[in-house]
């Protein structure tokens, strides 16, 4: 059987975080409907978890769940947060969900405040600063600290395949010059046919160290969705997918 799950921070206590592969993954509307997958949920032990499902933008609000709020919404079996790219929480077996085609998944754990996070990152909510906001709001809602935080960034596109045009390119080039953003061409001008490609993972890295993560406590999946069509769906290869795969993260 092809593997459904990609398993994360396997070594660390009291955290359980996955991302799903194209073989756990459900055709429908983006906004969690991997997570009706009932097969998948029982390979991984999370029947009892109460689920939360942002119902993502590409913006950057994050919204934060506290016990009062899990107490409250645990009899529906979990809760759909509209407009919403990142979640929070102290509780335990609270699952932060996102679902994913392309963007990235970035996992938060500051163990010594048991504290998680998840965010979705595509290059909107990266030069948006998203992920930064998450670690300020860690601390300013729970106490984490940056330096004993750890994060990880998930499955997502990589640089290889990662091709825009100038538009987009320009918001990278204003923000870090050129520095996620490499020309495909030695053109001396930007314009509308200039074409680039952008290191979306290397980005997060620098904004996650600028917010005084550790590097020694950063992790990258060296997995690209795009490249890899025998593990992953990807709304860039297939030119438009309704397939999503599923991150998430609880404490335990």
């Amino acid at each position: 059987m092809e593997d459904k799950i990609i398993k994360l921070f396997e070594n660390e206590t009291g955290v359980s975080a996955f991302f799903t592969t194209k073989y756990g993954a459900v055709e429908g509307a983006p906004g969690g409907t991997v997570f009706d997958n009932r097969e998948l949920f029982g390979e991984l032990g999370l029947e009892d978890s109460f689920k939360v499902w942002p119902r993502q933008v590409h913006g950057t609000d994050i919204a934060v769940i506290r016990k009062d709020d899990a107490d409250r919404m645990r009899e529906d079996g979990g809760v759909i947060i509209p407009d919403t790219d990142g979640t929070l929480t102290n509780v335990e077996n609270v699952l932060l969900t996102s679902v994913h085609a392309d963007c990235l998944p970035v996992y938060l754990y500051d163990p010594e405040s048991r504290i998680v996070g998840l965010v979705h990152a595509g290059w909107r909510g990266a030069v948006a600063g998203i992920v930064p906001k998450a670690i300020e709001k860690m601390r300013d809602e729970f106490g984490a600290k940056a330096d004993s935080t750890m994060l990880y960034i998930g499955p997502g596109i990589s640089k290889c395949c990662f091709e825009v045009g100038g538009e987009v390119a320009a918001e990278f080039l204003e923000k870090w010059g050129s520095t996620f953003a490499e020309p495909k061409s030695n053109a001396d001008t930007l314009d509308a046919d200039s074409k680039y490609m952008l290191d979306l993972k290397a980005a997060v890295k620098a904004q996650a160290i600028g917010a005084g993560i550790p590097e020694d406590n950063i992790g990258i999946s060296s997995h690209c969705r795009c490249c890899e069509s025998e593990l992953f769906c990807s709304y860039r290869r297939e030119g438009g997918t309704y397939m999503r795969m599923g991150a998430g993260i609880r404490l335990v």
